[in-house]
């Protein structure tokens, strides 16, 4: 009995000293805030004490496929100036904000009071371990000074590589007597296409997720025969999705169940694994047979020139397969999806496609530059990024006691004081879709508004300071100490593998239906937004290709 009450009374002089501590915090932070005039922050969340509520908003919300929008209309709540709130979830209260003035005080302006947390660094670490994706600060700069060369020494500029997985997608693409397709599902058929061409790229060889015989004639790691396309890819989505819950759990990921996830993680490693193996191997017979031209150029090839560590080649190459075959094909399945519901716009832009590179049996040579250069090829791909955005969110922590410039006080203009380790999502998706900034046709496909709008902190489809998309490429600035007026450039990778497979469908098929489509647009949100319709569609083949 006695055991008994001296532990109730522990219980609650932790509960007492708990209580105390926080209040005397919340006193300290007000006070501070105070004196550098900055005001707080509205929350949505206001009339739920116990945070239950939101958590069944929300996990509804992401049932029904409609979370990145039901995140805006939540913010919208608050009154004027709605661009940055708190939200209190069960495990954790963060700052959301789709400010752009917010987003690029913390990515580029005053970067080094930011980090990517503990919480994020320790999920995504469980994944792809140490790397360039994971860590801060000097090993960061480590990572990317061995990873980064590599980029440039390609050929993000080489269209081959693109050309040839393109190909095989052409050839799932077969059309009747009528000269249309079956209904079919593009967003897988461009998930494998980019699996394909990110391991040809990361590993030397390519998956061939979407030609069995080709997969069938590779070895494989130790007795397993040939990788098995769609166990890997659903090994990846599992450990995304589960990347992307754990999360949102905060500090408490580490107690979640794992099983699957592990189990999943166990069959990647062991592919990765496999080609890391491979390359080393590659590297020290430095065998007179293999190809130097740079349409050949291997990145895990490189990376094993500088270090013969199996882990870091493992790490550094997996993050980077996994972003870059998620995002591409999501990128792809979003435009596809909006130009099949608006076919003039698909004819508008196969008018244009032929205009610059001429039909599929004209065969004309043309560079990345000349991609480049097409117009509206870029605005309906731009378009895309913005409606789709599947980079949809990222989360920073602050380093230090910091502000941001916007989102205090009853209409959201004053400053706002950021204490140390208070977690801040950078919603991009609702910064894509502000009616304040695109106009009130910002929920319409319209490529035509990029012949006026100047890209800014208010697109950011790759990010943006150092820590932007790796495959891409930077201004001079990024190395400066000012990265006050740094302007984001989009992804190269990305946007030449994208471009390259749009101008390949377009010479081949002049028409396009969506079929299967309900009416509403669906978010399927992880890691990566896809699609949440899927590409449904039937292509006609043109009579004269």
């Amino acid at each position: 009995m006695l055991l008994i009450q001296n532990s109730l009374a522990f219980a609650l002089a932790v509960l007492l000293f708990t209580l105390l501590s926080s209040t005397a915090r919340r006193i300290q932070y007000s006070r501070k805030a105070q004196r550098l005039g900055c005001k707080p922050v509205r929350s949505p969340d206001k009339n739920d004490p116990f945070r239950w509520k939101i958590l069944n908003h929300l996990r509804k919300a992401k049932a029904d496929r409609m979370l990145p929008v039901q995140v805006g209309l939540d913010m919208d709540t608050v009154g004027e100036n709605p661009h940055t709130v708190t939200r209190h979830l069960p495990l954790t209260s963060l700052i959301a904000t789709r400010d752009p003035e917010n987003i690029k005080t913390i990515l580029a302006t005053n970067v080094s009071h930011w980090e990517l947390g503990e919480i994020r660094r320790g999920v995504m670490s469980s994944y792809m371990g140490t790397g360039l994706l994971t860590n801060e600060g000097q090993a960061w700069k480590h990572s990317r000074s061995l990873v980064r060369p590599q980029f440039s020494q390609f050929s993000v500029s080489n269209l081959a590589l693109f050309e040839r997985h393109g190909k095989e997608l052409l050839l799932k693409l077969g059309s009747g007597t009528d000269g249309w397709t079956g209904t079919t599902d593009l967003q897988p058929l461009f998930f494998n296409l980019t699996l394909d061409v990110v391991t040809e790229f990361f590993y030397g060889q390519s998956i061939h997720s979407q030609n069995p015989v080709a997969q069938a004639a590779i070895a494989g790691p130790g007795k397993a025969g040939p990788p098995n396309t769609d166990i890997f890819t659903a090994c990846l989505d599992v450990a995304t999705d589960w990347v992307a819950l754990m999360s949102v759990l905060g500090k408490w990921y580490k107690v979640a169940p794992a099983r699957r996830f592990k189990q999943s993680r166990s069959k990647i490693f062991e592919l990765v694994d496999w080609y890391v193996l491979k390359a080393l191997e590659r590297v020290k017979e430095k065998s007179a047979t293999e190809p130097t031209d740079s349409s050949r150029f291997v990145l895990l090839d490189e990376l094993a020139k500088v270090t013969d560590d199996k882990i870091w080649l493992r790490n550094e190459t997996l993050g980077l397969l996994t972003a870059g075959r998620a995002t591409s094909a999501a990128l792809l399945s979003w435009l596809f999806f909006y130009l099949a519901r608006q076919p003039s716009l698909y004819h508008k832009l196969r008018t244009s496609i032929l205009e610059d590179f001429g039909t599929e049996s004209e065969a004309r040579y043309f560079t990345v530059l000349q991609l480049r250069a097409s117009r509206y090829l870029k605005s309906c791909i731009y378009e895309a990024l913005r409606l789709g955005s599947p980079a949809h969110t990222s989360v920073r922590s602050a380093k230090r006691d910091t502000t941001l410039p916007r989102g205090g006080g009853p209409e959201g203009n004053d400053p706002i004081y950021i204490p140390k380790g208070t977690l801040v999502t950078l919603n991009i998706f609702d910064l894509h879709h502000r009616e304040d900034i695109w106009g009130k046709d910002v929920d319409e496909f319209k490529p035509e508004r990029w012949d006026q709008f100047d890209r800014g902190w208010e697109f950011l489809p790759f990010g943006g300071g150092p820590r932007a998309c790796i495959g891409r490429t930077y201004p001079t600035i990024i190395d400066s100490q000012d990265l006050t007026d740094l302007n984001v450039l989009p992804g190269d990778f990305a946007l030449n593998e994208a471009s390259l497979v749009v101008v390949r469908l377009l010479q081949r098929f002049d028409d396009v239906k969506l079929m299967d489509y309900t009416g509403r647009v669906l978010y399927e949100t992880a890691v990566i937004n896809r699609c949440g319709n899927g590409v449904h569609v039937r292509l006609h083949r043109a009579e004269s290709i």
